[in-house]
């Protein structure tokens, strides 16, 4: 499968394209197209390096606008604020058929922590703001949204050699879409997609970001997630 990223000279972007690089075809989108081709080589070098004859995938450094255009899924990592702006220039590339996969957050640090911001009206009450996906899919109809990713941290995916056993919450309102980024979230070892329902859901996914941001503040933790582990009651024993 052929991948653009959008913001993929990020910490979120670099870690999805090594790990991706294994199986499939990555576009490192930037805005700056030497900036994208210089990350595109070192990736392309840790990729040959660690893989070795597994690689069977590649990589190249991009305009946005062309991995918008040349991709069947294009992976979101850009920065909240930046998200109207960009994603309404670069709808006109899209085509029918594609997936888009936002990791985005939209929050802000006060006084030393974290909060969940999601884009709204500043008038607006909280509980009618929008999450970046429920964003990116109003400026993006009728190309299916799905959101993910929200809780891996990107030092997890760039760092190659670990074992993550995370689970990622996949939200939106296109089954289809939440099938092709499910595969996707598989073919990184170890991770394991759970879907959440409707992308109205993906506002509660990304405030987990800031919350665990804080416990990691607040709790000296490194780079915590979540995995979701069934309980069951002592009386459902055999």
């Amino acid at each position: 499968m052929r991948i653009g990223i959008l913001g993929g000279t990020g910490n979120m972007g670099r870690g999805l394209t090594i790990r991706w690089a294994l199986k499939h075809d990555i576009l490192i989108g930037s805005r700056f197209r030497d900036k994208a081709r210089t990350i595109a080589k070192e990736q392309n070098n840790i990729a040959k390096g660690f893989y070795q004859t597994e690689y069977g995938g590649s990589i190249q450094g991009v305009l946005n606008t062309e991995a918008v255009e040349k991709a069947e899924v294009v992976a979101v990592t850009l920065p909240s604020e930046t998200i109207p702006q960009t994603m309404t220039e670069l709808r006109t590339y899209m085509k029918k058929g594609q997936v888009i996969v936002s990791t985005v957050v939209s929050m802000k640090k006060v006084k030393g922590l974290f909060t969940y911001a999601p884009i709204a009206d500043e008038k607006a009450p909280i509980h009618q703001a929008k999450s970046a996906a429920e964003i990116i899919q109003e400026i993006v109809e009728p190309v299916p949204v799905v959101s993910a990713f929200q809780t891996v941290p990107a030092t997890y995916l760039n760092n190659i050699d670990s074992i993550m056993n995370i689970d990622v919450l996949v939200a939106s309102n296109h089954g289809s879409a939440i099938s092709t980024a499910s595969n996707l979230i598989r073919d990184i070892p170890n991770l394991r997609p759970l879907s959440v329902g409707s992308l109205e859901n993906s506002r509660l996914i990304e405030s987990l970001t800031p919350l665990l941001l804080n416990a990691a503040i607040l709790n000296n933790l490194q780079d915590p997630s979540i995995r979701v582990v069934p309980w069951m009651p002592a009386s459902f024993e055999k």
